[in-house]
């Protein structure tokens, strides 16, 4: 599976156990009460329902438009998932135009908010300069925060990149690590 799809298919799992059916008929319902909430303003069931129009199913056909009217609802009410989301879609030009800068600003908010996928892209970024100024010290320090958590392939990407300055304080990459966590900034 491609990585890139690997946290879009997790979401939607998540999304099947945040919002239960109670009975095998019950797909209407759900959906109801799902619009509701998010026309509400409920960020999470906004989070469920772009999620839901981005795949499609559950009696809801795919429409990209109302999936991303629905992830920017959400990610600007700070839903780490939801910002993860745009950000990938930004990143590739997926029913958006490519906007690298947009892809970093929504990564930045899921990453933040110490979303390991968030700020293993985040990282990719800086290190190609795409969207961000390029800077193998914040690719190092989101990276470094990924590998803490194991997202895959970042330990090893860490590593390589860490070879490739000639010097560097460990402590301060440490500190500015501690700094991106504690400085989470919302994103609306």
């Amino acid at each position: 599976m491609n990585q890139l799809n690997l946290p879009i298919v997790i979401f939607y799992f998540l999304l099947m156990a945040m919002f239960p059916l109670q009975t095998l008929g019950a797909e209407d319902s759900y959906i109801s009460e799902v619009r509701i909430f998010a026309d509400a303003g409920d960020s999470e069931s906004q989070f469920a329902l772009a999620l839901l129009y981005e795949y499609g199913g559950e009696g809801i056909m795919r429409d990209q438009e109302q999936s991303l009217i629905w992830f920017e609802k959400a990610a600007r009410a700070d839903v780490a998932g939801a910002c993860l989301y745009l950000g990938i879609k930004f990143e590739n030009g997926s029913g958006v135009k490519q906007d690298y800068n947009t892809a970093a600003r929504w990564y930045e908010c899921a990453a933040r908010q110490d979303w390991p996928a968030a700020q293993f892209f985040l990282a990719r970024l800086y290190r190609e300069g795409k969207g961000v100024q390029q800077s193998i010290i914040m690719a190092l320090a989101w990276l470094g925060l990924a590998a803490e958590q194991a997202y895959p392939d970042s330990e090893e990407e860490y590593t390589k990149l860490l070879m490739t300055v000639d010097s560097l304080d460990i402590n301060v990459l440490k500190e500015k690590q501690k700094c991106f966590l504690q400085e989470k900034r919302h994103c609306n």
